[in-house]
């Protein structure tokens, strides 16, 4: 009976033309949370960065940008990662630190020993006078704005200010 039912429901969206939404995975005695999970839209991350007090700009290629508060003004980026068909699946947030050349090899050794001992974010060089700091935050199968707020942005402003205090002697 219950293989019919998914089956009919499954036909009739493919005639009404419309996507089933994900099913969560029962895991049995577990208890749900509440939180709130939206769909994965570029509306709902920027309601969530105003709800957070953010004043942002939209860049040229459609993603956020900001200032955040406190030492430097340092610019962050979330940038919106979409699949082929245009469906939202990641929000990677960016920002850059310009370094001194002349500290390169210091800074990949730097950056070697973070990337094996921290899980995210991550460090990379972008160029061989640029620092870049990156967060990959999911959200294909639903958006929850509370995680975004501590543990995309909070975190990567966090870390943003531990990379500045530890890099500034290498940084311009």
């Amino acid at each position: 009976f219950i293989m019919k039912k998914v089956l009919i429901s499954s036909v009739l969206a493919l005639v009404v033309g419309f996507q089933m939404p994900a099913s969560a995975m029962e895991l049995k005695g577990e208890n749900k949370t509440i939180s709130p999970v939206y769909k994965p839209t570029k509306s709902a991350v920027k309601k969530a960065m105003t709800k957070m007090g953010y004043t942002y700009t939209i860049d040229s290629d459609g993603d956020i940008k900001y200032k955040m508060q406190g030492a430097n003004n340092w610019i962050i980026y979330v940038v919106f990662n979409e699949t082929s068909s245009g469906k939202l699946w990641n929000l990677q947030v960016v920002a850059q630190f310009s370094t001194k050349k002349s500290r390169y090899d210091e800074l990949i050794k730097y950056i070697n020993t973070w990337n094996s001992k921290k899980k995210y974010p991550k460090l990379s060089m972008a160029d061989r006078d640029s620092l870049r700091l990156s967060l990959n935050f999911p959200i294909q199968y639903g958006f929850n704005p509370d995680e975004f707020e501590e543990n995309a942005i909070g975190m990567f402003e966090d870390t943003m200010k531990t990379i500045a205090d530890e890099t500034d002697p290498m940084r311009l």
